[in-house]
């Protein structure tokens, strides 16, 4: 399964034996981080330029379904304000990925257009776009260089939209680990601005379930210093799961039929 831009943002030769493209290194960053499910308990914390937190408590379950695409409900188990608000996301091979949302307050579905992709996810410095499953083809992507980052050889990727005027960002500049092929920092650029808007870092990287997991997360977005902080709890990886849960019937209802 390809990970949602929430969970594992992402992207990826070398000049060592042969050089990989930077394609190369994107597939093989989706390659090592394929799953058929995934069940996370995250802790997401909201930081603002003062340093105050506001907590949430999280639950994500994803599940690849028959014809390879791949599912994914997000719930919001704390605190009571924003309780029991679902989320889901249906992959799409040929166009935008399906996404809605429910609103407990408001008793009803939302379905997220393609051109709110860019908004705050739930008020923190994820987007709806980063929900979303990256595509290893939606992007051309250029290696640029070998370097450095947290004392870790990396390989640094350019990663551009191939489809502009549907897309969030104008690049994506990715820090590769060498060896897990696993992004250790990843940088956003503002679609109208091409400035730098974003930068995710990925830190407490664990073997869980014969996969490397970065357990925690922190988006900073620059223009107002606030940063969301997501800390896995708990994972569970290539379990049983129930499709039930990623319908819209579970997203209105919270019951599996």
């Amino acid at each position: 399964m390809k990970k949602a831009l929430l969970f594992s943002l992402i992207l990826v030769g070398t000049s060592e034996l042969w050089a990989l493209t930077g394609q190369e290194i994107m597939d093989k960053s989706i390659e090592v981080q394929d799953t058929r499910s995934a069940a996370m308990d995250i802790q997401m914390d909201l930081i603002d330029d003062g340093g105050s937190v506001s907590t949430r408590r999280l639950q994500i379950l994803s599940m690849q379904d028959n014809t390879g695409q791949n599912r994914t409900i997000v719930v919001f188990m704390s605190p009571a304000s924003i309780k029991n608000t679902r989320f889901l996301t249906i992959e799409n091979n040929d166009s935008s990925d399906d996404q809605w949302i429910y609103l407990p307050s408001m008793r009803k579905i939302k379905r997220i257009a393609a051109s709110d992709h860019d908004a705050s996810f739930m008020g923190s410095d994820f987007t709806y776009g980063d929900m979303s499953d990256m595509q290893a083809d939606s992007d051309s992507h250029a290696f640029l260089r070998e370097d450095t980052y947290g004392g870790r050889a990396c390989y640094v990727v350019e990663s551009i939209p191939l489809d502009p005027e549907s897309a969030s960002r104008s690049k994506l500049i990715s820090w590769i680990d060498k060896e897990w092929f696993l992004p250790l920092k990843v940088e956003f650029y503002n679609k109208q601005s091409k400035e730098l808007d974003r930068t995710a870092v990925f830190e407490n990287i664990s073997h869980v379930d014969e996969i490397w997991t970065p357990l925690k997360v922190t988006m900073t977005t620059h223009s107002s210093g606030h940063k969301t902080i997501l800390t896995t709890v708990q994972v569970k990886y290539n379990i049983p799961m129930n499709p039930g849960y990623f319908t819209t019937n579970f997203l209105r209802t919270g019951r599996v039929n």
